[in-house]
């Protein structure tokens, strides 16, 4: 009978131990997601060279505003602007949870990419590329962009045109929050990019998606081709995240607007942008995403790289903007060549060009 109730005692106890152990082991997470969530986060933002007329590509300003907004948002974070381009002294990465790349050519850091792939991959750090930023060369693109934040912008099947979007941040997302319903910017705005399959990637997905058609473009420019044809109608990811595990490297995100500077005074915009960096630093998102302060005409020009004294000060933006009739859709022959006007009857009444 003694060995009978022995058995029992010591049953009961190993459960018990059992569960006091995994209760400990979810104890002990959830602190560790607390600490994460509590401690304060680093933001360094680095604006490339001013490359564009005044207004546009304002990447210092454009950080600027950014950083301004966090460091006043009452998170515990501290966010820093570096200008321009790489900087000397890379000490400056030290400590820094996320990384954000507002810059042409994603960056043109050439051999310096190796200094970011440690960060992120060894160090968890994490990273984000915005506009022109996105756009790297394809080698470079392929080997980094697409493990760190989950895609590109490739010249050979994307396309950029400034075009009026109604953007829709993906509900059951963290950066989504405070952003029930859509927004509209009229921006240059890649898609058709480049991402990895699931198989490659089963991390990456969606942010904010919006969907192009003929009536809403306002400029066909350089990169104009028929995979953007065909991609008309479409929703499309304007911007999107690669969220691997703590122990995997630190989180992605990719985006492709931030063409005009005046964009960041739409406050939604803006909260879309915000709460990406947040996410991405492995903080929580407040409920009711980032809040900020209006930007005003005064902080819409203060900071901008090289306006000229025939230059306006840019103007907040206005519905104006939205009102913008779309330019004639260029249309491609059977040579894939492009062409402007005269497009044939045949192609008009087409709804896409075979490629």
């Amino acid at each position: 009978m003694k060995k009978i109730s022995l058995s029992i005692s010591l049953a009961a106890s190993l459960i018990l131990f059992a569960f006091t152990s995994n209760s400990c082991k979810n104890a002990l997470a959830e602190a560790d997601k607390s600490k994460q969530y509590s401690e304060k986060k680093t933001i360094l933002f680095i604006a490339g060279n001013p490359s564009h007329k005044n207004g546009e590509h304002e990447f210092r300003a454009g950080c600027m505003l950014l950083s301004d907004a966090l460091n006043e948002s009452g998170l515990n974070v501290e966010a820093k602007v570096h200008f321009y381009g790489w900087p000397e002294d890379e000490s400056i990465f030290n400590d820094v949870d996320t990384c954000i790349i507002y810059a042409d050519a994603g960056g043109k850091f050439g051999e310096k990419y190796a200094v970011l792939d440690k960060k992120v991959k060894k160090d968890g750090m994490g990273i984000m590329f915005m506009h022109y930023g996105v756009h790297p060369k394809k080698a470079i693109g392929e080997k980094y962009f697409k493990p760190w934040i989950g895609g590109y912008m490739d010249k050979k099947i994307s396309v950029n045109p400034h075009w009026i979007a109604d953007l829709k941040a993906v509900t059951n997302e963290e950066v989504s929050d405070g952003l029930d319903k859509p927004f509209t910017a009229y921006d240059e705005f890649y898609f058709n990019m480049k991402f990895p399959s699931k198989q490659e990637c089963d991390c990456c997905r969606p942010l904010a998606v919006a969907t192009p058609t003929p009536d809403r473009i306002i400029r066909y420019i350089n990169k104009w081709n028929k995979h953007g044809e065909k991609a008309l109608g479409k929703e499309q990811t304007l911007m999107w995240c690669r969220d691997p595990k703590p122990t995997e490297g630190g989180r992605g995100v990719g985006f492709v607007g931030g063409h005009y500077h005046r964009n960041w005074a739409i406050d939604d915009f803006r909260k879309l942008v915000l709460n990406a960096i947040v996410w991405s630093a492995r903080m929580q998102v407040p409920e009711g995403g980032v809040e900020s302060k209006p930007i005003t005409k005064e902080m819409l020009n203060a900071n901008l790289d090289r306006p000229k004294k025939s230059d306006k000060p840019l103007e907040l933006p206005t519905p104006d903007l939205y009102k913008q009739k779309p330019m004639t859709q260029p249309w491609f022959d059977e040579k894939g060549r492009r062409h402007n006007e005269g497009r044939p009857e045949k192609v008009k009444a087409a709804k896409t060009v075979p490629i």
